[in-house]
């Protein structure tokens, strides 16, 4: 295989609500990516927690034989960042990385390395994610998330074994064995269900969110002020800007600021709407006087965005906790997935 190009987080890619997860949606990913890059590779990383649970078997089998897909024992997210970085490579996938920000300073207000994937109409668009720049207090806090959310073991804590057969073939296929469930031959370990080997958790790594259970919401905030949430509807999506009654379907932002700089916001100014899979975008409308809108800008001293300019007309991929600054940045949107806002 020629030298990864791209790293592919295939637990994100491949993630719906449904299981079996279908790793066809990986395939595509990779098969887009190769059509838009000529010349270059494509790896894909999973989690081996996480291969118990993707469908399309066949399609599984080939891409490892093939060696473009590689399944990992450890934190998959930690070996994608290593790779990028080895490789120089470009990331797929919808995580910020905030926790690795100390270790991976080039993740640190990047608009370039990692891209977030959508399906429109079945047309698979890749689009380049300005990841901000985390404080230490962002992340240290999502460094000790991730840590309770893998549920890393103690010294102390019963030792755990995964069966690596799969669900069709053991009952216990994919799934955590305790020391009573596994017999020992030697220094390795089998499944007493399917005599399959069992491997050792030291860290049990999450499966990964799917796509958005519950509805996409934007809260809209003047400087840090919070004003209100509006909900995305499923259809048509949501336009939003200054409101009048020659406007009915602008979502206002601007309601209790002054003259001057409600003026800094477009009567139309952004639209929000969903993908295939319920998955958030955002287009920059054009108007005659276009104002602008960033996404996930650096700041300067005043709070105004530096960094993050979105081209207009051209559809970026919002992920969960993504912030929109429109015009100077007092009107501040904020993209919360589930109900959560």
């Amino acid at each position: 295989m020629s030298v990864p190009g791209v790293i592919i987080d295939a637990s994100n890619v491949a993630a719906t609500r449904q299981r079996p997860w279908p790793f066809a949606r990986v395939v595509d990913v990779r098969d887009a990516w190769l059509r838009e890059h000529p010349g270059a590779g494509a790896l894909a990383v999973v989690d081996a927690s996480v291969r118990p649970v993707l469908g399309d078997r066949h399609l599984v089998e080939q891409a490892e034989r093939a060696q473009w897909l590689e399944v990992h024992q450890g934190d998959a997210d930690d070996r994608i960042l290593a790779l990028a970085e080895q490789f120089d490579a470009a990331i797929v996938s919808s995580d910020n990385f905030r926790y690795a920000r100390r270790e991976h300073p080039w993740l640190q207000g990047n608009d370039s390395r990692v891209w977030s994937v959508r399906r429109i109409r079945g047309r698979i668009l890749f689009s380049p994610r300005q990841l901000g720049v985390a404080t230490e207090e962002e992340i240290e806090r999502d460094w000790q998330r991730k840590r309770t959310k893998a549920g890393l073991l103690g010294r102390d804590a019963e030792e755990r074994f995964r069966c690596t057969s799969d669900a069709e073939a053991c009952r216990r296929g994919g799934e955590v064995l305790l020391p009573r469930q596994v017999n020992k031959d030697g220094a390795r370990w089998y499944c007493r269900s399917c005599g399959y080997e069992a491997v050792e958790i030291v860290a049990e790594p999450a499966l990964p969110d799917g796509p958005v259970a519950g509805p996409v919401q934007v809260g809209v905030q003047h400087g840090h002020i919070f004003r209100h949430i509006v909900a995305v509807p499923a259809e048509g999506g949501l336009t939003l800007g200054r409101a009048s009654r020659s406007r009915p379907g602008v979502t206002d932002v601007t309601a209790g600021l002054d003259r001057d700089e409600a003026a800094e916001i477009s009567r139309t100014h952004l639209r929000i709407f969903l993908d295939d899979d319920g998955m958030p975008l955002v287009e920059h409308v054009p108007e005659p006087h276009q104002n602008v809108t960033f996404l996930n800008p650096d700041t300067d001293g005043l709070g105004r965005p530096r960094t993050g300019r979105l081209a207009t007309a051209t559809p970026y991929a919002l992920e969960d906790g993504d912030e929109l600054h429109l015009g100077p940045g007092m009107v501040r949107l904020r993209i919360s997935f589930g109900g959560d806002a």
